[in-house]
Parts: C-alpha cells; sequence; structure tokens
C-alpha cells in the first residue's frame, strides 16, 4: 500500500532543495519510523541517520517531528487550492 504523503513528500523535497537521499529519509520519517530503523533499513551509520535528519530539519525549518509531519501535512500538491 502506498503511504498516503507519499507525493507531498515528494513535493517537499523538491521545494526545500532536498538530495535524494534526504527525500527518502523524509518519506521515512513521515510514516513514524525513527533513526535506528532508517539506519537498519539503509544500510547507513546510525550517525549518518542523524546527520540527514537533522539537515532536513534545518532545510525545512523545523525543530521537531511533529513540526515535520506538519509541515508534510500542509504541503500542497500541484492543482490544491
Amino acid at each position: 500500500m502506498e503511504h498516503p504523503y507519499k507525493n507531498r513528500c515528494l513535493r517537499a523535497a523538491q521545494r526545500y532543495d532536498l538530495t535524494p537521499r534526504e527525500g527518502e529519509i523524509l518519506s521515512y520519517l513521515a510514516r513514524g519510523r525513527n533513526a535506528k530503523y532508517i539506519q537498519e533499513a539503509l544500510t547507513i551509520s546510525l550517525s549518518t541517520a542523524q546527520t540527514h535528519i537533522r539537515n532536513i530539519y534545518r532545510k525545512v525549518g523545523v525543530h521537531s517531528r511533529q513540526e515535520l509531519l506538519s509541515l508534510i501535512e500542509a504541503t500542497k500538491l500541484y492543482g490544491e487550492d
């Protein structure tokens, strides 16, 4: 099943000029995954996962996961008012 925020994550990644890897990690975060899960899923170090998450937060201007989820939820898709 496709994640309901997949297209919103893609749009946010474009809007905030995230790297392809950061966009991928944004999608995991939108699904409620943490750094440890991302580390295992992407076979990267925990430190690398945490660095990507920090970079995403900095680029989109949020300070918490809830703020990030609210931003994704509020991201307008093409054709939405």
